[in-house]
């Protein structure tokens, strides 16, 4: 363009960064996401000098450093929405007036860093510090463009959900938003109605602190709500899941009844013809743990048939319910805390069909480490029914070890 003397606009490098934006949204382009934020961030400030910056110019850029997903991806996008704040307080530039979109990004950039990484309780407020300030400009009429949606509440809830697994009351802090958010629709604000991911992800809060009777509750709300009309609130497969799999990492004979429930629930609904509800690999599983942490007599025979339930289904069509290794780990492990007697031999019965299937081909249940660990833990624990029992209940595991070793385990 330089060599015929045209000179680039705002709309042809707007254009290029939104084609940067898309490179790094590519998993292809992962690895070089430091890289392409740098240009990003290049030619926004080549286009600063230029005076060709603008409202979308600035969210391209915060966005793209958003998804990059890099350590210091919040902050680095924050500072960005710190200088254009700055810039257009100073300059009252239309043309650079921050907007929801800006801070939604920023927000997103706080809310999707992972539930196990360090600070994630401190980045979760940060992101409502931000809804906060979009909240005191909106209203106190600095700025009608930064008017909070559905979008910045659910992200902050979100965030601390995620950060539920390492301070507790996040969960409690991530229910108070989700509340607030259906007082503001309920006052008229239609532009907040919590979805079916804002639930969701509060429902995954409590999973994570061990409180699923509160989780359930939730799912419980969501289903009168849809039952009163609100279709955009039909629970699906994911609601419930999350709702089994904190049931299958509190234990108790209570959840492993409950989860059943659940599970049967499901079925119905999905036989019924609700797609939306089929149970898939994880739901039968969490059922499976929670019957396996339960204290419930013959829980672990539940749970093999509820295996074997899964492989009737996926041998007729449902390829997609095929047990994989940890469903068979599972009912392993489920065996090795019953108090059977022959619970080392139900073991190494599940073990032999793994092994055999997978020297048919069938590598989606090799028998891994936990596999051979969970068969020799339920050889140790048979101290049930006499000597002789107690003897194969040895051998058995000494069996498990020596086959792990030959396998290079």
């Amino acid at each position: 363009m330089k060599d015929k003397g045209l000179k680039p606009n705002s709309v042809t490098l707007n254009t290029l960064l939104l084609c940067i934006l898309k490179e790094v949204r590519e998993k292809q382009w992962k690895k070089l996401s430091g890289k392409k934020v740098r240009e990003a961030e290049s030619i926004l400030a080549n286009m600063e000098e230029s005076g060709l910056a603008n409202t979308i110019s600035y969210n391209t850029v915060i966005s793209t450093i958003s998804k990059s997903k890099s350590r210091d991806s919040a902050e680095r996008a924050e500072s960005w929405l710190k200088r254009m704040t700055e810039l257009y307080d100073t300059t009252k530039n239309d043309k650079i007036q921050p907007d929801t979109t800006s801070f939604n990004s920023v927000i997103h950039a706080y809310a999707n860093i992972s539930k196990n990484a360090s600070g994630a309780p401190q980045r979760a407020r940060r992101a409502e510090e931000l809804i906060e300030e979009m909240e005191r400009l909106y209203k106190s009429g600095e700025n009608d463009n930064v008017k909070p949606d559905v979008v910045s509440y659910s992200a902050v809830v979100n965030a601390y959900a995620r950060a539920a697994a390492q301070e507790k009351r996040c969960a409690a802090r991530a229910m108070t938003i989700l509340d607030r958010m259906v007082e503001l629709h309920e006052g008229g604000d239609k532009e907040v109605k919590p979805n079916k991911r804002t639930y969701t992800s509060v429902i995954n809060a409590f999973a994570r602190i061990g409180k699923p009777e509160t989780a359930d509750d939730i799912l419980s709300r969501m289903k009168q709500l849809h039952e009163m009309g609100d279709d955009s609130l039909k629970p699906d497969t994911v609601c419930y899941s999350s709702v089994l799999d904190a049931y299958a990492k509190a234990g108790g004979e209570e959840a492993a009844f409950r989860a059943e429930e659940l599970l049967h629930e499901m079925e119905a609904i999905y036989n019924s013809g609700d797609i939306d509800v089929k149970p898939n690999t994880q739901s039968y599983r969490s059922v499976i743990t929670a019957l396996g942490k339960s204290k419930q007599p013959r829980a672990a025979e539940k749970a093999e048939q509820i295996l074997e339930e899964m492989e009737y289904i996926s041998s007729h069509g449902a390829r997609d319910l095929a047990p994989n290794t940890i469903v068979f780990n599972a009912v392993i492990d489920a065996f090795a805390r019953s108090k059977s007697v022959s619970k080392a031999y139900r073991a190494e019965l599940l073990l032999e069909r793994m092994l055999e299937e997978s020297e048919n081909g069938n590598s989606s249940i090799r028998p891994d480490t936990i596999t051979f660990n969970s068969v020799i833990k339920a050889a140790a624990r048979s101290t049930y029914g006499d000597s002789i029992s107690r003897n194969e209940a040895y051998l058995i595991g000494l069996n498990a070890f020596k086959v792990m070793r030959l396998s290079c385990i």
